[in-house]
């Protein structure tokens, strides 16, 4: 298989999916690909390819609560 070929599997992947975390978990089990991997195919396609859009789930975040806060009686 060559890169062509991956790369028409992989926009078929990306015009199924809303999600990009879905892509790559697609992409993965597709190829047998670790995450590094399917984001290094996955993301410069979605660059090139403005007709969907793509929603990337935002990164967690977590708040840090002050040691005086939570020192105070």
């Amino acid at each position: 298989m060559n890169w062509i070929e991956i790369d028409r599997i992989l926009y078929g992947i990306i015009s199924r999916h809303d999600a990009v975390e879905d892509m790559i978990k697609e992409a993965k089990i597709q190829f047998k690909w670790n995450q590094s991997q399917a984001e290094a195919a996955i993301k410069p396609l979605l660059k090139r390819n403005t007709k969907n859009k793509i929603i990337e789930k935002p990164a967690k975040t977590t708040e840090k609560k002050s040691k005086k806060l939570l020192n105070k009686k």
